[in-house]
């Protein structure tokens, strides 16, 4: 599932890269731009970042990464991107030399719910000036529920393990936060429920 909607991202990644080349183009032309013939990218950003995730009701432990491209619109004063989050560490069910159920259950004693997420988000914002612009970030978390678990006395369990729910939860996902840009690097300070993140972006046109 998760393949497929990063295919889908991808996807629209392209779209909005070939419509920001196209709208550069003729915006260019307009203003009659001496660069409107040459290979000049548009005002575009691509960062990465890393997210603290918090202690909330769907616990993702550890961080996340995140990956964005966005473009900025200095005459109008504003910016849209596109961006994916990820754990940095995925849970992963652990293979156990005792199959049955019945046994496992037995020998085990629930921990907690811990889970794997992915988020698809839009980036839009609004520039105080030429160095400062105040970003949000909304779209939807899609999140793998796992349990873990504690082995009993006298088991053959590991002492922790993970075991896949298969259960699925889908969330609105949103944040809020700021860029910075200095010459050739945009950084990042987010806040949202899910944790605190920061992060750093190459701007191609510095």
């Amino acid at each position: 599932m998760h393949i497929k909607f990063l295919t889908l991202f991808v996807d629209q990644l392209k779209h909005l890269l070939l419509l920001l080349l196209v709208s550069n183009a003729l915006f260019a032309q307009k203003n009659r731009d001496p660069f409107a013939r040459s290979t000049r990218l548009p005002d575009m950003s691509f960062g990465i970042g890393y997210n603290h995730n918090s202690q909330v009701k769907y616990k993702v432990p550890g961080g996340s990464f995140n990956a964005n491209m966005s473009y900025y619109n200095f005459d109008r004063r504003f910016l849209v991107g596109v961006e994916y989050t990820t754990n940095a560490k995925p849970n992963e069910t652990t293979l156990l030399e005792e199959s049955d159920p019945t046994v496992i259950a037995a020998e085990s004693i629930f921990s907690r719910l811990v889970y794997n997420h992915a988020i698809y988000s839009l980036r839009a914002g609004w520039m105080v000036n030429e160095q400062l612009f105040l970003v949000t970030g909304f779209g939807l978390e899609i999140l793998d529920q796992f349990r873990e678990l504690k082995a009993g006395l006298n088991s053959d369990l590991p002492d922790v393990f993970l075991q896949t729910t298969g259960k699925k939860t889908n969330l609105f996902y949103l944040k809020y936060g700021i860029q910075y840009k200095r010459r050739y690097f945009i950084y990042d300070l987010f806040y949202s429920k899910r944790g605190v993140g920061v992060g750093v972006n190459y701007f191609f046109n510095g």
